[in-house]
């Protein structure tokens, strides 16, 4: 019982020392199996049962085979803060890209079984849009594996409330892109792989988006 207790605070979204770089030690699907389990020890339902029969249950219900179930919590624990990582590592990375002095807002959202990261930018020319945006993405995907979705937003930097474009894309998406030929085929191939694109380099209207996109599919 005390090894996946210890393992929600190991997890915990209290603000963290920085840390270089740190590889995060957990897959996506190990973080999904991690948190859905922790936000059921939480359920009335489940603390009222024998403390040896929870995680069975929770395996059971989930449809999680007890040992990877097991294997996920305690390779969470062990990988400790991985929201601070995450933030961390992505900022870190991002500053080595054409990025680097345009950064707005980033942050890993771990509340939810589906972790989603937002990286925010700021866009001086709309020509450059889609390049920005699969360049945050491949990064992202790169030092943050437990990141389900990577939700991209820019704003105008000249006009710093004026969203001029907006996406979202899965990890597995995310990872599909080449950093090294981002430039060549941003727009012609890897744009495909976003989903709810909305950008003022295409025509489209931001002017009614304000904080950050929504990442439900």
């Amino acid at each position: 019982m005390r090894w996946f207790l210890s393992a929600i605070v190991a997890v915990s979204l209290l603000p963290t020392a920085a840390f270089s770089m740190e590889k995060v030690e957990l897959t996506e699907e190990e973080f999904k199996m991690f948190r859905q389990a922790t936000l059921a020890l939480a359920d009335p339902r489940v603390q009222a049962m024998k403390a040896e029969a929870r995680l069975p249950a929770i395996a059971k219900d989930a449809g999680f085979k007890l040992k990877d179930l097991q294997k996920a919590m305690e390779r969470a624990e062990a990988a400790g803060d991985v929201k601070a990582k995450c933030e961390a590592n992505v900022k870190e990375a991002l500053a080595g890209t054409d990025l680097k002095d345009k950064l707005g807002r980033l942050e890993v959202d771990t509340d939810a079984p589906h972790a989603v990261i937002y990286v925010q930018w700021f866009n001086e020319e709309a020509k450059d849009l889609a390049v920005q945006a699969c360049t945050a993405a491949v990064t992202v995907a790169n030092v943050c594996p437990i990141a389900a979705t990577v939700t991209v937003y820019a704003n105008d930097k000249a006009a710093p409330k004026a969203r001029v474009f907006q996406a979202l894309i899965s990890n597995q998406g995310a990872r599909r892109i080449n950093a090294e030929k981002v430039k060549d085929y941003a727009e012609t191939r890897y744009m495909k792989l976003f989903e709810k694109v909305k950008s003022v380099a295409n025509g489209d209207d931001l002017s009614a988006e304000s904080g950050a996109p929504t990442a439900q599919h």
